[in-house]
């Protein structure tokens, strides 16, 4: 599979390289690696990588673009121990106790229940 100009310049806009600059950082990566024991490592598989990191970041932006979206600001303050709660088992009422007890913060069961079911049509958890 030959790399071509298009695709290292698609690489290059991804982290805000130039061509050549993907160019040697593919080179470095390859020497690296060999250096470090991987013996079957080739430059079109590190500037494919490349793209696999633009994935990740992207599914990063999209998640906190989503928290973002949260108007109650107990609930995006609190939202990493509300879905640990409810992976627990526990109800919308019983979270909103937890949360009473543990922090001292008043946030209604039908708000959190309300956040949850977002959360699981988000397909999120």
């Amino acid at each position: 599979m030959k790399l071509t100009i298009n695709y290292m310049d698609r690489a290059g806009k991804v982290l805000g390289f130039t061509a050549d600059e993907i160019e040697e950082l593919s080179k470095r990566f390859v020497g690296h690696l060999k250096k470090c024991g991987a013996e079957n490592i080739t430059k079109n598989q590190i500037i494919q990588a490349i793209f696999i990191i633009k994935d990740i970041r992207d599914k990063q932006i999209e998640q906190r673009a989503k928290e973002l979206h949260i108007k109650n600001p107990l609930i995006r303050k609190y939202q990493t121990q509300i879905k640990e709660l409810s992976k627990l088992g526990l109800g919308s009422q019983r979270i909103s106790n937890e949360l009473k007890t543990k922090y001292k913060i008043n946030l209604s069961s039908s708000s959190i229940y309300r956040f949850l079911k977002e959360d699981e049509g988000n397909g999120q958890s």
